[in-house]
Order: structure tokens, then sequence, then C-alpha cells
């Protein structure tokens, strides 16, 4: 059986010309959704003021401009987008030569997110069936599609998979003749959902016991190639084309036959393919996260901690760290580039 040499995500495959910072900016949320634990949604941990936002972003962006890197926020929760003067954080990360994503449940008004969508450059939206409507979801994607770049989590509820399978399909629909989204490239899928054992690395269990029918569902890619579009009579016919995946936005696994597996971030997990221990892991060098007390860590796992936002003496590594943990269970820190 071959060896792993080297995991890389997207980010690492191209020109290493940014920093992805993975911000959780606060737990305070407008669902509480039974899979998920208070401490994610309790505002235990409260939005800071709006300035401490402001000035983070000034000096992040302006430190890693000077270095010609591009700073790419990924701003998470709790829900963001309800943070007070949430529109003008967004507005001071487009000042910059910065890119943002926001992760979202899509809950704010289609009128709040006409006038958003312009500060945002991606957005991963997620959708909790038992707390919100259908129909708001279709609007809110559809207000936005045309915008920004969208992703898109449906949670696995248990005993509803198959529906939800179907429901990817009616939101798949609304991209057929999107530009900005396009078709065959938008990933919309139904999400495996695990028991969130915070501070756990050796345990991986699923929320619900799901049966084979709905495993097929979870275990779906998700993107699709377009629709074949029906042969026009009379025009001299081709060979067929053979269909070339696009795995410039897959996780890369490289083993030390020559091989190579690309994998979807949300099947990385369902594949057992996250065990990455004394692996050599390059943490702070390619992303960093800051946690809702302004902590900053090279990843969520926790293994390096670089100190307090609000302390400017704060520094990055100087090498790579090996990987102390059975299981990677962050999509996020799954990405970030490892080697044997």
């Amino acid at each position: 059986m071959p060896n792993l040499v080297s995991v890389r995500g997207p980010h690492a495959r191209g020109p290493m010309d940014n920093i992805r910072v993975q911000w959780n900016m606060g737990n305070s949320c407008n669902y509480e959704c039974e899979y998920c634990p208070s401490i994610l949604h309790d505002g235990s941990k409260p939005w800071l003021p709006l300035e401490s936002y402001l000035t983070t972003i000034e000096r992040l962006s302006q430190h890693y401009n000077n270095l010609g890197k591009r700073v790419d926020f990924e701003l998470i929760g709790g829900e963001v987008t309800v943070i007070p003067g949430f529109e003008d954080i967004i507005r001071k990360i487009s000042e910059y030569n910065t890119h943002n994503v926001v992760f979202t449940n899509g809950s704010r008004t289609v009128k709040w997110w006409s006038k958003a969508k312009h500060y945002m450059d991606g957005v991963v939206l997620t959708f909790h069936p038992d707390s919100q409507d259908k129909q708001h979801i279709i609007d809110v994607i559809n207000e936005i599609k045309d915008h920004v770049t969208i992703d898109i989590n449906i949670a696995g509820i248990g005993g509803h998979v198959q529906d939800l399978g179907d429901f990817v399909e009616e939101l798949r629909v609304l991209f057929l003749d999107c530009e900005h989204n396009r078709y065959d490239n938008v990933s919309i899928c139904v999400k495996t959902m695990y028991k969130k054992l915070l501070g756990a690395h050796s345990k991986q269990e699923t929320y619900w016991n799901y049966t084979d029918l709905e495993l097929e569902v979870l275990q779906r890619p998700g993107i699709k190639p377009m629709p074949p579009v029906e042969p026009i009579e009379h025009v001299e016919e081709h060979e067929p084309q053979e269909h070339v995946e696009d795995t410039s936005w897959m996780t890369e696994f490289l083993y030390d036959d020559g091989t190579a597996k690309y994998v979807q971030s949300h099947q990385i997990i369902n594949q057992r393919l996250n065990a990455f221990k004394d692996m050599k892991c390059h943490l702070g060098f390619e992303s960093l996260n800051i946690d809702a007390t302004g902590e900053m860590y090279s990843s969520w796992c926790g293994a390096v901690n670089f100190g307090n936002i609000s302390n400017p003496d704060w520094s990055l590594p100087a090498s790579e760290v090996s990987c102390p943990f059975e299981y990677c269970n962050n999509i996020s820190d799954i990405a970030i580039t490892k080697t044997a």
C-alpha cells in the first residue's frame, strides 16, 4: 500500500501570494441547532467592539500587503452577519488588496443581502432545515449569485437526507444560466453531521446513525457536470469529448508510488483521509486563525499560539510543526500543506 507523501489544498497549488486568515469573530447565533454545541452559539464569547475588528483588518492587511501577500479573510462565528456594523467590516476589507469569504446561515433579509453583496467575494452558505425556510434561501441565492462566489452546504438531518438530496438538485438548477457561478463549478451538497467533540482529535462519530441510502446521498460529489445538450439535427457529429474533472479546487493527496488523489473538501473526512499524525504541517506559513477572544493560532487544532491580536509583538513560526493528532477534523486545517 503506497505511503502518503504530501497533502496540498487548492490554495497551495497555485502562486503562494496570499495568506488565509480564518477569524472566529464571536459565538452569538440566531439559531440553536441541536447538533451544534452550545459553545458555538450561546453568546458566551460576545462580539468585540467594532473598532477592534476594523483596526485588526487594517493592521493585518497593511502588514501582508507590504510583504507582497494578499490577505484572504474567512469570517466565521456564530452568525457573523448579525454583528452590529458588519457591513463596515466587509467594507473595510474591500479597501485593501484583500479578499473575504463569509460563512453564514443566510438568514438576513434579501434587502440586506442586496447591499452587502457588493463588499463580499464569497459566501459559504449553510442551510439548516429545522430552522430555515427553503424559499428564503432560494431568494437569497438568486439575489447574490451573480455577484459573489457561492458554496452551499445543507445540514444532513437524519431521517430527511434523501429529501434534502432532492433539494440539492432544486438549488442547482438556479445556476443553469449563471455566469459568475457556473452550474458545473458551484458546490452544493448534503453534509454529514458529526458530533462536535471540541478538543478531541481521536474520535469521529456521526450525529445520526445514517442508513445506507442516506450515506449514498451524503457521499455524492458537490459539483456536477452540465447536463448534456440535445444534438441539433443536420449538424455534423463529432466524437464525444471525454469529461475531464476540474481538480483545481480539490485537495491533492500525493503518494510515494507517484499516484495522486483529488478529493472534494467535504468528502475527505467521510473517506477517512484526514489522518496526518507525525507529518510536517506548514502551520502559520499559509494560514492563521483568530479565535473569539483575539488569540491567534497557527490553525484550529491549536498546535501553535502566536499571541493575541491586541499585542503588537506577535510573530509567526520559523519552521513546520509535526502533527500531534490522530485526525484533523477541520476542513480549513486539512487544506494546509502537509509533508512526510
